[in-house]
């Protein structure tokens, strides 16, 4: 699914994925930026420590965005940001 065809929920978690990009690394949307805002998100949860910091404000927002559009974006070299349903993510997480 390419940027143009995400829904109005889709494209708000992709909005703030890049806004949290450009804060970090000044670029719209850093290679690898799902996975490290997902590490930071759970990081607890998984044991790793994570590069980016995010408010608990920032870490509510994200899991109710994820929640209400079922899944996470993806940054697809064709498509670029692109949607994938939660449990497809959360298998390439654990991979």
């Amino acid at each position: 699914m390419a940027r143009g065809d995400l829904t109005r929920e889709q494209q708000e978690l992709a909005d703030f994925l890049s806004q949290l990009s450009e804060r970090s690394y000044r670029a719209g949307w850093m290679q690898g930026i799902e996975s490290e805002v997902w590490v930071a998100m759970h990081a607890p949860d998984l044991g790793r420590v994570p590069l980016m910091k995010l408010t608990p404000e920032e870490v509510h927002r994200l899991h109710a965005m994820s929640a209400k559009c079922g899944g996470w974006i993806i940054f697809d070299e064709v498509h670029e940001e692109s949607f994938i349903p939660i449990e497809e993510w959360r298998s390439r997480q654990t991979g």
